[in-house]
């Protein structure tokens, strides 16, 4: 099959899982002393709201860390900015500041308790 033959499912596959959080369940992405929501996650990498009049760039190095509500954990993470747009920024993070699979799935059990995902 041709590249530009695939179907849908096969554009829209993803590497990893990602666990996509409503406001009250987010965690938090802290980044030079601002704290930013995140939108999503996985192993791989993180999506955050930015906030107004603060200015992100593709291809940027980025660095913080990723704090979990209700004391859940802090993760330290650094990465490439891969997308900018009005409503979020996408990082992708480098391979030695990943998420562990093992807390992609802690946090995916704790939401389905929680009837959040």
């Amino acid at each position: 099959m041709s590249n530009d033959k695939k179907s849908n499912d096969e554009k829209n596959a993803r590497e990893y899982f990602r666990i996509s959080y409503r406001p009250a369940e987010a965690p938090m992405f802290e980044c030079d002393k601002n704290k930013f929501i995140v939108l999503d996650l996985s192993e791989a990498g993180v999506k955050f709201s930015p906030k107004k009049g603060m200015t992100f760039f593709e291809k940027d190095t980025i660095s913080g860390r990723i704090i979990f509500p209700d004391k859940r954990g802090v993760i330290e993470v650094k990465g490439v900015i891969i997308r900018v747009t009005p409503s979020d920024i996408a990082i992708k993070l480098l391979a030695n500041t990943r998420i562990p699979l093992a807390k992609i799935m802690e946090e995916q059990r704790l939401l389905i308790q929680r009837g959040k995902l």
